[in-house]
């Protein structure tokens, strides 16, 4: 079967399931973007953030909208995991609580990827001040229509926003420049695969590993420049379990080959470990996933993300809480936008009408985050928004926090 035909049958399939999905529901009703939404009340935070207040009766809607000028050197937007770990859930306003210092403030913060209810694990890639947390090859998400890496925001080493679909790429480099394929950080062991665990897994390598031969070395890192490690074989194993202590890390191999680079290796060799992304946009300091690409290039893309991004519609044509991400057309303004929904006062908004939201505030690449139960959005260490579930706040995976020195 050729590519085309492929497609084809993809488009289709798309197409009856999206027509025999909306039959059982009749569509929220459309607004264009030439519609204005009416803002009730705007206020600088401080220089460079501007906060926005939204109440439009048409939804109804209430929606709260930061504006980060990234012409204020000063103004940091971080990526943070609950507790610190891979695994495990935490408050949005927590986390922001947390990373709270005595030289820098938490200005805000939003609620970022979708993740599993009872691990908190993220599903998409996350890095947190330059170093991966999580590195995948390919969306963990048990919704999708189809299998694809999901749209990601990042912002790179020189302060610049990006959006868009990254596959975890890396490569690990032996004595006399022999490469092996890095396939991925703290993600799920597969057969024939190299995999690099770090502290954000937790004290040790995992060892439920669906009885696949396993070889690691633990390293103990001497270097790091940007997108590359230099580290030491400390010691090996031919099990998992291996401990992730300060400044270590290891490298797991699964049912490869033998011999490999990784049994030939020796204690005390120097390994050279690379990571970065494809497509590749340079060294990335943030990182966070999000379901789907809302905005493309100033344009409402909403009602295409089924075909694109293998959404379904009863998440994109229903009204629901959302939380997103954006940036200006001339990459200098970042965008945190939630919306409130399941409530009288706020209907919440289709993808369709939370972009049409994005771009007239300004948005010109934007992204769907978690939202539901999920949405929060915290300025100034309050929650602004009404969060949908009964019990209030919801613990979630990961955020994204604005950061800035104390004021004095």
């Amino acid at each position: 079967m050729t590519q085309t035909i492929r497609v084809a049958l993809i488009v289709l399939l798309v197409f009856v399931w999206t027509g025999i999905a909306g039959s059982f529901q009749a569509p929220a009703p459309r607004f264009a973007t030439t519609e204005k939404f009416e803002v009730v009340s705007s206020r600088t935070v401080r220089p460079g953030v501007t906060y926005s207040f939204i109440v439009d009766k048409r939804g109804p809607w209430r929606a709260h909208v930061l504006e980060i000028d990234l012409r204020h050197a000063e103004l940091d937007i971080l990526a943070a995991r609950a507790l610190d770990r891979l695994f495990g859930r935490e408050a949005t306003s927590s986390i922001a609580r947390r990373h709270e210092t005595s030289d820098r403030t938490m200005i805000a913060a939003i609620n970022a990827d979708f993740f599993d209810l009872t691990t908190g694990e993220n599903e998409n890639n996350n890095v947190i001040d330059a170093e991966y947390a999580k590195g995948t090859k390919m969306t963990g998400s048990p919704f999708d229509t189809f299998d694809n890496i999901h749209s990601q925001f990042a912002l790179s080493i020189g302060r610049k926003p990006l959006l868009d679909r990254f596959e975890f790429v890396g490569k690990v480099f032996w004595n006399h420049n022999n490469a092996s394929d890095l396939h991925g950080v703290n993600d799920l062991p597969k057969s024939n695969s190299i995999v690099l665990f770090n502290h954000y897994y937790g004290s040790s390598s995992p060892t439920d590993t669906l009885k696949m031969d396993i070889q690691e070395l633990s390293l103990h890192e001497i270097k790091k420049n940007q997108d590359t490690s230099l580290a030491i074989v400390a010691a090996k194993a031919t099990s998992g379990g291996s401990t992730i202590g300060a400044g270590m890390f290891v490298l797991s191999g699964y049912d490869l080959a033998k011999p490999n680079m990784i049994s030939l290796a020796n204690i005390g060799d120097t390994v050279r470990i690379w990571i970065g992304t494809n497509p590749n946009r340079g060294t990335l300091k943030t990182l966070v996933g999000g379901w789907p690409r809302i905005v493309l290039d100033g344009n409402n893309i909403g009602a295409s993300v089924d075909a694109l991004e293998g959404t379904f519609p009863t998440f994109s044509a229903k009204r629901n809480p959302r939380s997103g991400v954006g940036f200006s057309i001339d990459s200098t303004t970042v965008y945190f936008i939630a919306v409130d929904g399941r409530q009288q006062s706020s209907a919440g908004m289709t993808l369709t009408e939370f972009a049409d939201l994005m771009i007239f505030q300004g948005v010109y690449q934007g992204l769907n985050l978690d939202g539901g139960g999920s949405t929060t959005f915290v300025l100034d260490g309050k929650i602004m928004n009404t969060p949908s579930d009964a019990t209030g706040e919801r613990p979630v995976g990961n955020c994204l926090l604005l950061s800035a020195p104390r004021q004095q």
